[in-house]
């Protein structure tokens, strides 16, 4: 998907993806680089960025819907 801005780099407009917790954005060069900034989910298997994974209790998508 395309992506307004990378969080890591700044890129603009590049190809990434979005952690479905926070919304935070990210290019696919920076997670080729550091693949563990962005894992899966194991509740919604929705793809969420470590920072979320680390702080996540339960998840907060599963419930909506």
């Amino acid at each position: 998907m395309r992506i307004v801005v990378c969080a890591k780099c700044k890129k603009q407009k590049v190809e990434g993806i979005l952690c479905r917790h926070c919304d935070t954005s990210y290019c696919y060069d920076c997670l080729e680089i550091k693949p563990q900034e962005m894992r899966t989910c194991p509740e919604c298997e929705k793809f969420i960025c470590d920072e979320c994974y680390e702080g996540m209790v339960e998840c907060d998508i599963k419930g909506r819907g």
